[in-house]
């Protein structure tokens, strides 16, 4: 029997989906390889995606890879066919070898697939899978009443509250309803909320329990409001460019409303919008790598008051979360835009950091002007240095 051949494209002929060149009839369509490649995978993996832009966004052979979810569902409206991936000669299948896909001729993204025989998962995977189910497991805790916790070293030292969920009740207070302008009260809640959570998160970390006390401290003390930021900007109902949303609806606008306005304090939401929450949503940060960045950035080896030992150990684990990031990013969209945005994400903590410091800086006018607003002693010991 002679082989099937593949009908060959005219030339000149362009990608159905990008208009790149194609390379042959893939699934059915004409496409370049890149094209062809993403829908396999897709396919194959059963991955589905999100759009952050209503759906429209564009598809070309620029920017093919900012969208996924625009991505396939043009696959799909051009005609690629996703019965005929079981009959493809070069179907993704267990192989018995590491491979590395050769850039291909179209000049797409380099790709590195990594399988075997073998079903079980890297150890990238089971970092990344368990990052993902304590991150699921916090944002179940945000809406659940929290006993107050008037100090830090007893809070980390009790029970983790992520084990518990199923006790505890729901809070009224955090249930989303039509959003609202937020005041001081809004504000107040929201950052010892977050702040618990971030002591109840890091508890999970098995190298952060192998540490003592006070390299504990010093390390939350470092992080702590990170982790209220990020929260706050990635978990932001998306109501455009200029708002930072709560969970129940409560917002804050780029030009900060009066009610939460302190005397002789610098606002710094429209810098947490700038440069947090609009480029997570430009570079389309996903759920897992949220929860990867933020472990990075909590393993800071130069955190004040660290001890030499624990300095050593938390270089190690920034690593290793360093090492997972990149792999899950890169494993998701290929090497070449994988790379670019491993790099982007890690050149935002430089501003996140000097958010961090003016947040520090207006802390200390907050005690000068105390008799207009107090800080919650909690909030405090956690984050003033």
């Amino acid at each position: 029997m002679q082989p099937r051949q593949r009908r060959k494209v005219p030339e000149g002929e362009l990608c159905a989906v990008c208009s790149d060149r194609a390379t042959g009839y893939h699934y059915g369509t004409p496409s370049c390889n890149g094209c062809k490649t993403f829908f396999r995978r897709t396919i194959v993996s059963g991955h589905t995606f999100v759009c952050q832009y209503q759906g429209n966004c564009d598809v070309n052979k620029n920017v093919r890879c900012a969208c996924r979810h625009c991505r396939f569902n043009k696959c799909i409206a051009v005609g690629m066919d996703a019965r005929a991936i079981q009959n493809d000669r070069d179907r993704i299948g267990p192989t018995k070898k590491f491979r590395m896909d050769k850039r291909n001729s179209s000049g797409d993204d380099d790709q590195i697939s990594v399988t075997s025989s073998s079903p079980q998962r890297t150890s990238e995977d089971r970092i990344i899978e368990q990052l993902f189910r304590v991150e699921q497991l916090v944002n179940a805790l945000r809406s659940c009443v929290l006993l107050e916790s008037s100090n830090v070293r007893e809070t980390l030292a009790a029970p983790c509250l992520l084990s518990q969920i199923d006790q505890l009740q729901p809070d009224p207070l955090t249930t989303f309803r039509t959003p609202y302008l937020a005041g001081m009260e809004d504000i107040k809640m929201w950052n010892i909320r977050e702040l618990r959570l971030c002591l109840e998160w890091v508890k999970t970390f098995e190298e952060f329990a192998k540490l003592g006390p006070n390299d504990q401290m010093a390390l939350v003390r470092n992080f702590a409001f990170t982790f209220n930021i990020l929260n706050r900007v990635f978990y932001s109902a998306d109501y455009g460019p200029d708002k930072i949303v709560y969970p129940n609806g409560a917002y804050i606008l780029r030009n900060a409303q009066e009610a939460v306005k302190i005397p002789g304090c610098r606002s710094i939401y429209h810098r947490q919008m700038d440069e947090i929450m609009i480029p997570f949503r430009k570079f389309q940060v996903t759920v897992k790598e949220f929860a990867a960045f933020k472990a990075v950035l909590l393993f800071n080896p130069d955190a004040c008051e660290l001890s030499p030992e624990a300095k050593i150990d938390i270089a190690n684990e920034r690593t290793k979360y360093l090492s997972s990031l990149f792999y899950l990013i890169t494993n998701n969209i290929g090497l070449a835009p994988g790379v670019q945005k491993y790099g982007q994400l890690l050149m935002m903590a430089p501003s996140i950091q000097k958010i961090i410091d003016q947040n520090d800086e207006n802390m200390h006018v907050m005690e000068v002007f105390e008799h207009i607003w107090r800080i919650d002693s909690f909030v405090k010991e956690l984050c003033m240095r």
